[in-house]
């Protein structure tokens, strides 16, 4: 019963996007509800989407870069690197290059989605950063270094109200320190690893951080009624089953063991040439950065969402989707090595993007269409009136990334992953297993993760 209702909810978004155009699901609307929710379907299939994806990206249209966006998800997801790389190269130069002047007048004059869509600024971004990245993992680092920097460029609002915000790209920061590091510039790297260390509140984010407490603590305790029910119902005489687990426990973080059984034990904590970072602030220094050989990027939960707003829809207004991961445990060949670190919250960028000219042109055009409807003669014509924002988004970012990095020994490991809830209590169908991952000597072992509800109990093919 959990099951299916995880299920449902996984691919919910997709579906009422569907449904909203028109009176009943096509098979085109539903191969895009199938793409749109591959981050938290149960059962995804990335190169089908991917594919699916291809004539959008062919039109080349105004809509172009936030197809674009999508197709790379599915990319990075299906670990096709390659084709990934080559399509953020041709995102990048439609954002930097592209114009189209008569849109933009007429997106000013009526709705804001007739200009070509460029994204927010933390979607440029996050197109900076995994371009960076892919340069790294290919040992370009001066490029790697480049689109590092043009994503804290990117994500620098010019928004008065938000100036303390105008270089708080951590993971940008994290991975410019790195390519610094490859470069030999070593001073430059100290200063790009210690913005990325900083961290600055938002208004209301304590609010948020305790509303989300509250709210994941009454989901535990729910959750572990309904797993126990379950688990004594699969036991009965009358339905038994075999394998069963009781999973209603939900140990904190601290609680977790040393080990999972059963544990290989092919590595030991004490014979570790460099011991797990256990803060912020040490996985961060420049001297334990430049040992270590193997690196997670964990990708977690799924994109803020944005929705028109106001009485004629003249703004947008951008929330965060629910998920429940946040804290990451690592175990490496069933031991435990430590914590992933956040190093990047993706509704925080969007909340402290500002507000500028733009937003105040929505909200001008708003007040406009809201007086003239009420007026004599042009009241029928200015219902028609078209003043809606642009609520176009990447709909397959990660909600958060956290990384994990330490020195071990070359060789093949299997990697776990254990999920908590932001209260740090484990979510235990949010297991994550990859089995035979190489560590290479003398080189940055790179991994990109993603986190989502039974990903354990899902097979994912196509996979090249």
């Amino acid at each position: 019963m959990v099951c299916r209702r995880k299920a449902l909810l996984a691919v919910l978004p997709g579906i009422v996007w569907a449904l909203a155009t028109g009176c009943g699901p096509s098979r085109e609307q539903l191969s895009m509800a199938k793409a749109m929710s591959a981050r938290v379907d149960l059962y995804p299939s990335y190169q089908e989407s991917a594919r699916f994806l291809q004539k959008y990206l062919a039109k080349c249209d105004k809509d172009y870069v936030m197809w674009s966006m999508d197709y790379v998800s599915l990319c990075l997801m299906s670990g096709n690197y390659d084709q990934a790389r080559r399509e953020l190269h041709r995102c990048y130069k439609d954002i930097t290059t592209r114009q189209d002047t008569d849109k933009e007048k007429a997106a000013a004059l009526s709705n804001e989605s007739m200009k070509i869509f460029k994204g927010e600024p933390f979607e440029r971004a996050m197109v900076c950063t995994y371009l960076g990245l892919m340069h790294y993992l290919s040992g370009d680092y001066n490029n790697a270094r480049i689109f590092f920097a043009r994503a804290n460029l990117e994500d620098a609002t010019t928004a008065d109200n938000m100036k303390n915000f105008r270089d708080d790209f951590p993971l940008a920061h994290y991975w410019l320190g790195r390519a610094f590091m490859r470069l030999g510039q070593n001073d430059n790297a100290r200063i790009a690893y210690k913005k990325a260390g900083q961290r600055i509140p938002r208004k209301g984010q304590d609010k948020e951080t305790r509303a989300i407490e509250k709210r994941q603590n009454k989901l535990r305790k729910k959750r572990m009624g309904l797993e126990q029910k379950s688990y004594k119902q699969a036991i009965s005489d009358k339905e038994s089953a075999e394998g069963v687990v009781d999973i209603s426990a939900s140990p904190a973080i601290d609680q977790m063991p040393s080990l999972l059984p059963p544990a290989k034990q092919l590595i030991d904590r004490d014979n570790l040439p460099l011991p797990p970072a256990s803060s912020l602030a040490e996985f961060l220094a420049p001297d334990y950065q430049q040992q270590v050989n193997l690196i997670l990027m964990i990708e977690i939960g799924s994109a803020p969402i944005k929705f028109l707003v106001g009485e004629s829809g003249e703004r947008d207004k951008i929330v965060r989707s629910a998920y429940e991961e946040r804290k990451i445990l690592v175990y490496l060949d069933g031991q435990q090595v430590g914590r992933a670190f956040a190093m990047l919250d993706m509704f925080h960028q969007a909340d402290t993007r500002g507000s500028g000219e733009k937003d105040r042109a929505q909200v001008g055009k708003g007040v406009a269409k809201a007086v003239l409807k009420r007026l004599p003669y042009v009241g029928y014509v200015a219902a028609y009136w078209d003043v809606r924002a642009d609520h176009r988004y990447w709909h397959l970012l990660p909600g958060e990334v956290h990384v994990f990095a330490a020195k071990v020994k070359p060789g093949l490991y299997t990697v776990d992953l254990r999920c908590f809830d932001s209260n740090g209590y484990l979510l235990p169908r949010y297991n994550l297993t990859k089995h035979h991952m190489p560590v290479r000597e003398d080189q940055d072992n790179i991994f990109l993760l993603h986190t989502k509800y039974d990903a354990d109990n899902t097979f994912v093919g196509e996979v090249r």
